[in-house]
């Protein structure tokens, strides 16, 4: 079940269902919804990978892959074994970390990326841009 608890008979009516939960004396789950990420933000990740790919020469899926791979917080282990977080799973904080990641470590090999504002100030002209690529990407 999902509770808003900034409502309150949302509040009223998960007390009296976890009161009910102890006094069946049941194993439940509690947890906390994490901010999923905005669409905005979403695009402007996006925007910052294919700026990367065009200037380094790798398809969006290839840069995505490397970008990643490359990023500690992006790479987990399980039973011995690397793999590479999905960007849908990241929260706001967790994106916004990648993102501003990608800018440095772009910026350290020669490519400026955009902050988001400056984006939005530019973004026909960084579009138009891509647009250019789009057939290699």
């Amino acid at each position: 079940m999902k509770f808003d608890f900034k409502d309150n008979y949302d509040v009223n009516k998960a007390k009296a269902y976890l009161d009910k939960l102890i006094e069946d004396g049941v194993q439940a789950e509690l947890t906390k919804k994490k901010e999923s990420r905005t669409i905005k933000q979403n695009s402007y990740l996006h925007v910052c990978i294919t700026l990367y790919a065009i200037e380094f020469g790798y398809t969006l899926n290839e840069a995505k892959t490397d970008l990643k791979r490359l990023c500690s917080f992006m790479v987990y282990e399980k039973n011995n074994s690397r793999y590479l977080k999905e960007t849908k799973k990241l929260d706001t904080k967790e994106l916004t970390d990648f993102i501003e990641w990608i800018r440095g470590y772009s910026a350290k090999n020669g490519l400026y990326i955009p902050d988001a504002e400056e984006y939005k100030t530019n973004k026909f002209n960084i579009d138009r841009e891509i647009d250019k690529h789009k057939q290699y990407l």
